[in-house]
């Protein structure tokens, strides 16, 4: 298909979807804000002038995001059909052709025995690199090696869905603003050893020794509670322990059934009856 013809197509559809835009009530302003692609690349797809574009995956991810803004998703096939006859038109005009002669006439081709050689050589050179594509298999899954592609048009002002000719996925639109820092959760904060005692229902005396010293010793009416930070163990002497509550460590402990009692207290959580 001759070049002219593919401008001519392209110019046509540039104007197809510049009348759709316009239809829309869309300027191309109103595109730039919403696709971030470049102005010029946006009037190039208009003019059907591709001069100054960046690859050609790259000019169809900006082509598809410009007809999906404008409602105008009818002409994808017939963008992406023009926009690649080139590469079908070239590799269906690879044609073997044999060369002419200087001295006039159709020049022939290498002996049988050339084709031979060349021919092992062509083999030589595949082995070797299917052997290196072996190799690096094997390396990536013993070391446990993710093989992931994905290209991004960022460099040229927008991120659009792009096509990976290697495993032919599609990177979504919104694929970059969706990945997340991966933040470690905050160590828990270790609990102080410490003692809380309180009344429950009717008058208890107490008496809290820590470090052979009585830091408390009075009777506790109804309702009233008391803490202590515990360095190390404490000794507690209750009138009528199974009138009060006895937190250790942040963790309640049972009442004793005994009206009244001795109890040791120990910073690692732990405590026993003394008397």
């Amino acid at each position: 298909m001759p070049s002219a013809d593919k401008n001519e197509a392209l110019r046509e559809l540039g104007r197809m979807a510049m009348e759709k835009r316009e239809s829309a009530g869309l300027s191309l302003e109103d595109i730039f804000e919403r696709t971030k692609v470049r102005m010029e690349f946006l009037r190039g797809i208009e003019q059907g002038v591709y001069q100054g574009f960046p690859d050609l995956v790259y000019i169809k991810g900006f082509v598809r995001t410009y007809l999906n803004v404008i409602g105008a998703e009818e002409l994808k096939d017939e963008f992406m059909a023009w926009l690649s006859r080139d590469i079908r038109d070239n590799a269906s005009a690879d044609r073997r052709v044999p060369p002419s002669n200087a001295l006039g006439g159709t020049a022939t081709y290498p002996t049988k025995g050339f084709k031979l050689a060349s021919h092992f050589w062509l083999f030589a050179v595949l082995f070797l690199a299917l052997l290196g594509s072996a190799g690096y298999v094997w390396y990536s899954l013993e070391n446990n090696v993710t093989l992931t592609r994905f290209e991004s048009s960022q460099q040229y002002g927008a991120v659009v869905p792009v096509e990976d000719e290697e495993n032919g996925t599609i990177v979504p639109e919104d694929y970059f603003s969706q990945i997340e820092p991966i933040v470690p959760e905050p160590e828990p904060e270790p609990v102080s050893p410490s003692l809380h005692i309180r009344a429950t229902n009717t008058d208890v005396w107490v008496e809290v020794t820590i470090d052979n010293r009585v830091v408390f010793s009075r009777t506790m009416t109804p309702g009233t509670e008391e803490s202590w930070a515990l360095p190390s163990a404490a000794r507690v002497r209750f009138g009528r322990s199974n009138v009060a509550v006895v937190t250790l460590n942040g963790v309640a402990l049972a009442a004793d059934a005994s009206a009244a009692g001795t109890f040791e207290y120990s910073p690692d959580g732990t405590f026993r009856r003394i008397r």
